[in-house]
């Protein structure tokens, strides 16, 4: 990925994370029931809660993470975020479908691929998530598989666990684990791979480590852990059939086919089974569109084929098992984003089944929205609105774990 190729100047990554001890200091408890627990709030995790979008990131996709607008609604100390100067690192798609077939990025070519933070330095960092992380990342500051220019520009040299520390935070949500199931899904190469996705156990032994990291800070007093999302309730993916329908419709340009494979298994296929990642699929699509003849074949390596999808399915059901055990056992709050994405899977206007190419930006209007009012222009990351619906289905579920009053209204 782009932002695992950027290089940083690693004085400027150590100056982003200049501390203030005059900004450690707290302000009165939220004079809600239950208010002094979340006079303090740190959220770890991966690209959705740091603010990814569009397969971008700067201080206007950062500040509608549903983490920043959960904070509002809380009404603690300030949440201060790792601020990324705009355009962004990298600036986040605004055209998705362009005449040249490459999307267009805010800024456009003169836009540098990182803008670098913002000025000024927080006297602490509140969300201190990092895209691309997965359940091994929050624990480790040095080197890992999945570490990128974000991680060393948003946390300068330090793990999650330590930044947060560093806040003295009194509550904390950690949202983390879709990685270790997402990195397999989008393998351009070979979509699915088990070999990608991580064993569970592993998963298990890791996020336990992180659950002891933050059961060894003194200053948390409640947490809500957030389950892994199933890669097939985005719309990145197309099943085969939707192209094998289109096929049949002629909505496809001439040069492409699609092979009888990708029909539903009522009529001998497999198609309502195969996932079809966007990248790949379109891909075809614009070369058919430039004259090229290609086949879309449901049993090819570039999708994710039935055994892998079940694979998939399975290990996020365990995974999910593991995180809700987890919070039970401390009492802490649990949320598992499947419900509410199923919710708005069932109305195509908020996720679309195949991307809606007619398309002319991002702007979250149903006429701008390639995948649809809930996701943004990668088909993979929320949009504001949704960032919206999470935050304020946390506030519900953490209200009825402990007895608080978080204000639901007080989600902007």
């Amino acid at each position: 990925m782009t932002i695992r190729r950027m290089s940083l100047a690693a004085g400027l990554v150590l100056a982003a994370v200049g501390c203030n001890n005059e900004g450690l200091l707290t302000s009165t408890p939220p004079q809600y029931k239950g208010g002094a627990m979340f006079q303090r709030y740190v959220s770890l995790g991966n690209s959705i809660t740091a603010g990814f979008q569009s397969g971008g990131i700067n201080d206007s996709t950062q500040k509608q993470s549903y983490a920043v607008k959960l904070s509002v609604a809380m009404a603690g100390d300030s949440f201060y975020r790792p601020s990324l100067t705009i355009p962004g690192c990298p600036p986040p798609i605004d055209t998705l479908f362009t005449a040249s077939g490459a999307p267009h990025r805010l800024g456009g070519t003169a836009a540098p691929p990182c803008s670098l933070r913002s000025a000024p330095l927080p006297p602490y960092i509140s969300n201190v998530a990092v895209p691309g992380a997965t359940v091994f990342d929050p624990m480790h500051a040095g080197p890992t598989p999945s570490a990128n220019a974000l991680t060393l520009l948003i946390l300068g040299a330090r793990s999650q666990i330590q930044a947060m520390r560093a806040a003295q935070p009194t509550f904390v949500s950690a949202w983390i684990g879709n990685n270790d199931v997402l990195g397999a899904a989008t393998d351009t190469a070979n979509a699915g791979n088990p070999a990608e996705v991580t064993d569970t156990a592993v998963f298990r032994a890791r996020y336990d480590s992180l659950l002891a990291d933050i059961d060894s800070t003194p200053s948390v007093q409640g947490a809500i852990l957030i389950g892994v999302a199933d890669v097939a309730a985005i719309p990145y993916f197309s099943y085969g059939v939707t192209y094998f329908g289109a096929f049949l419709q002629s909505k496809l340009p001439p040069a492409m086919v699609v092979s009888a494979n990708c029909a539903p298994r009522t009529s001998g296929g497999i198609g309502d089974t195969v996932l079809v990642a966007f990248q790949y699929g379109f891909g075809l699509i614009g070369a058919a569109a430039a004259g090229v003849p290609d086949t879309l074949d449901c049993t090819n390596a570039h999708n994710i084929d039935p055994a892998e999808l079940a694979n998939i399915h399975a290990t996020v059901a365990a995974y999910n098992a593991v995180i809700s055990a987890r919070a039970a056992a401390r009492q802490w709050a649990y949320l598992d984003p499947n419900g509410p994405l199923a919710t708005l899977r069932g109305d195509t206007t908020q996720v679309r089944i195949f991307p809606n190419t007619a398309a002319t930006s991002c702007n979250g209007t149903a006429s701008g929205s390639p995948f649809g009012l809930a996701f943004s222009c990668d088909g993979i990351h929320p949009s504001n609105a949704t960032h919206h619906l999470i935050a304020q289905v946390i506030v519900q579920t953490i209200n009825a774990t402990y007895g608080s009053a978080i204000p639901v209204t007080g989600v902007p």
